[in-house]
């Protein structure tokens, strides 16, 4: 069952394209941020511990892990050579809409 919430989003999304964009770029953005908490969490480091292995600000890092901050293309590819990791960016086939 949808909540009120998920319905009214489905609902702005069929009826305006703007909402539905701005909608899917908010989620990536949030997606990003929850890579990078994820990231941490997985290497058992807090928050300053973790901007100093990758060079960065603690500021920087908790604005990224709380989606105020877009982080950029270099910075996830510093993030992903401090824990000798390979950034993989990849286009996908959009999946169809059930209108």
């Amino acid at each position: 069952m949808m909540s009120k919430n998920s319905e009214a989003i489905k609902k702005r999304m069929a009826e305006s394209e703007e909402f539905r964009q701005e909608f899917i770029k908010e989620v990536q953005r949030l997606d990003l941020a929850d890579l990078v908490f994820q990231l941490r969490e997985q290497t058992g480091l807090n928050q300053t511990e973790f901007a100093k292995k990758v060079k960065k600000s603690r500021s920087t890092i908790a604005r990224i892990e709380s989606a105020r901050v877009e982080p950029t293309i270099s910075l996830l590819n510093d993030l992903a050579q401090a824990f000798d990791l390979n950034l993989e960016i990849k286009f996908v086939k959009k999946e169809k809409q059930n209108s």
